[in-house]
């Protein structure tokens, strides 16, 4: 009977950090570049307000320089002063093997301003996608972006 409920025990805990080991092997990180390429902003850029649009279109590229893929974006300002102005976004990666959609609120892109995005799904190799995207401005027009794949 104590070698039993000695083993059950051990049995678990080599079972968890299996699935743990192989659920971490799955984990994905990709991190692009994203510099804007076009710009419609709906409104008066200078003073946003809810309702208004910003559609982008980005040219992302790897850590090397090289051009993998485009990007685009629709997003609505949802919040306007005496608020933080808000924007929700719907976003798409396209990259040669599919494509990964994803979406949320963040701040307006300032240099310094970072956002969390969940990601919705994706085609092709991104099919069954998900995880999180982070992004940071770090210079007007370019965007650090890591998609965390899960």
């Amino acid at each position: 009977m104590k070698r039993q409920r000695l083993v059950t025990p051990v049995v678990l805990g080599i079972a968890l950090s299996v699935v743990a080991t192989l659920s971490e092997a799955k984990t994905k990180f990709i991190h692009v570049t994203a510099q804007l390429a076009q710009l419609t902003f709906t409104g008066d850029p200078a003073n946003p307000r809810r309702g208004d649009r910003n559609i982008n279109n980005v040219v992302l590229f790897d850590e090397s320089g090289t051009s993998v893929g485009t990007g685009m974006a629709s997003c609505t300002i949802v919040s306007d002063p005496p608020l933080e102005t808000l924007e929700e976004c719907l976003l798409t990666a396209v990259f040669a093997d599919g494509q990964i959609i994803f979406g949320g609120v963040a701040p307006l892109a300032e240099v310094g301003a970072s956002a969390q995005f969940g990601i919705l799904g994706g085609t092709g190799d991104f099919r069954t996608a998900r995880g999180e995207v982070s992004a940071v401005v770090t210079a007007p027009g370019l965007v650090e972006v890591t998609f965390d794949l899960d």
